[in-house]
């Protein structure tokens, strides 16, 4: 059997004079030879065995280890005398009754002429490496649960747009079995091309800003298109280096779909009370044209019968000539109601002098019924059509009757302007000003009414109140005269 002095003589010889670097690693080294008694053993293995480095020698593994444990030793130190390789192993042990995990390198030892006459062991406790890993991996089962039972999809991919995690929401929307057959991938190889452009493009506008964004996109799912809404961010590393682009997405197909319907639905109410109110605009201008025609006719043509009648009456008969008299006062008082019912209906002057007169005609009964000076600027020789101008004199109508009603003003303007492409009406008081809650309230229905006017004519209306200074109403309306 050879001793350390032997041991160390070849290690001389062999230009590996390593003994006293054996007491200085913190890794425990121990030397057996072929019978696998202990030739040698640094101090941390003997402290970790318990015993002092020179009552170790000489022993076997038999003599230190219990029976078990003695023998996986003796088959693994055999296996090296036999093969001459180096053998890796690692596993459980109980060192001072408490369990360790080792990893131990056995190394064969050659002597001049190449014969194993020895095993160098080096043995290291890995028990906090592998606790690490073992939390590692709980953690990544962890997050792998969590990632896989969320009810959207989300995925990581690197700077060169390669995924390296996805969950099995996303996996299964590829048509691939698992997550891991994604990894490496990059979104060409995923989806069409036309579609993977687009996804490319975003992440790259991710990581070029820095900074989030929500999408709706499309993606194909066995053949068929869907729609997702897609939150996009960049991730960085410690650094603050942009190291990819993680992405969470849900489907929103059926929401798209309720939306769209909803959207249909909307249209299909605003042309049916678009036509609703067209209807009831020609009826009017029927039933005014009839009043202002018909009765007013009939009831002309009594106040000249009442006049004639007034001539005939015997002068001496005054109690006939007062009745005669108050029936033609009667009978012009009705006129001027018969006149003034037929203006409201559908005023005359906005068919036959169009609607810049028409409004002059508003801001004047305005003045005349109420203490406001009206200001009004139309621009000269303003022809628009039937459908335009009529909801465009009714907002002016109502906007006028909300300030009088409500505002408490002494001053209104009225603007209307034609640009290139659009019609702009403008109305403002100096009243004590709308309040955001007054604008929101359900109950307001000249608003609403005035909203819905202008929506169905394509345009947009926005209302601003200041307190103490005023409301103003502005009207956009697209309209292209023709040439």
């Amino acid at each position: 059997m050879l001793d350390i002095a032997q041991i160390e003589k070849l290690f001389a010889e062999t230009g590996r004079g390593l003994s006293a670097a054996f007491e200085v690693i913190p890794d425990m080294v121990f030397i057996v030879d072929r019978d696998e008694r202990v030739l040698y053993v640094n101090g941390v293995a003997a402290r970790a065995l318990g015993s002092g480095a020179a009552d170790l020698v000489g022993r076997t593994q038999g003599d230190i280890f219990e029976p078990a444990l003695a023998a996986r030793h003796s088959q693994a130190i055999q296996h090296v005398f036999r093969s001459g390789e180096i053998l890796v192993t690692e596993n459980q042990q109980d060192l001072h009754l408490q369990p360790v995990w080792i990893d131990t390198r056995l190394v064969p030892f050659r002597d001049p002429s190449g014969a194993v006459v020895a095993v160098v062991g080096i043995v290291r406790d890995v028990s906090e490496r592998r606790r690490a890993q073992e939390a590692l991996a709980l953690r990544e089962a962890f997050l792998r649960g969590m990632l896989d039972n969320l009810p959207h999809m989300v995925w990581f991919k690197n700077p060169e747009g390669k995924f390296l995690v996805v969950n099995q929401p996303f996996a299964q929307a590829t048509g691939r079995a698992h997550p891991s057959d994604l990894v490496g991938l990059d979104d060409f190889a995923v989806w069409p091309r036309e579609l993977a452009a687009g996804y490319v493009d975003d992440d790259a506008d991710v990581m070029r800003t820095r900074r989030q964004k929500q999408v709706e996109e499309q993606i194909c799912v066995d053949g068929q298109l869907r729609w997702v809404e897609t939150f996009k961010s960049p991730v960085f590393d410690a650094d603050g280096k942009v190291i990819g682009t993680t992405g969470l997405g849900h489907d929103i197909t059926q929401r798209r779909a309720l939306q769209e319907e909803q959207r249909r639905s909307r249209e299909q109410l605003r042309a049916l009370a678009a036509h609703v109110e067209s209807v009831r605009e020609q009826e009017r201008v029927r039933i005014a044209r009839e009043i202002h025609d018909e009765l007013g006719q009939s009831l002309t043509c009594m106040g000249m019968d009442l006049a004639f009648l007034d001539k005939q009456i015997d002068p001496h008969n005054q109690e006939a000539a007062a009745r005669v008299a108050a029936l033609v006062e009667l009978v012009k008082d009705t006129i001027r109601c018969v006149r003034r019912i037929s203006s409201e209906l559908r005023p005359s002057i906005l068919d036959d002098l169009g609607l810049g007169a028409a409004i002059e005609w508003l801001a004047r009964d305005v003045e005349t019924r109420t203490n406001m000076t009206c200001t009004v600027e139309v621009p000269e020789d303003l022809a628009l059509p039937f459908e335009l101008a009529t909801p465009l004199f009714r907002i002016c109508q109502e906007a006028l009757t909300n300030v009088t009603r409500h505002a408490g003003a002494t001053r209104v303007s009225i603007q209307l302007e034609s640009g290139d492409a659009q019609i702009t009406l403008v109305v403002k008081d100096n009243g004590r000003g709308i309040t955001d809650e007054e604008i929101q309230r359900h109950g307001s229905f000249g608003l609403l009414g005035m909203k819905e006017r202008v929506a169905m004519l394509g345009g947009a209306l926005e209302v601003n109140g200041r307190p103490s200074e005023g409301t103003t109403l502005s009207i956009q309306i697209p309209f292209v005269a023709d040439v």
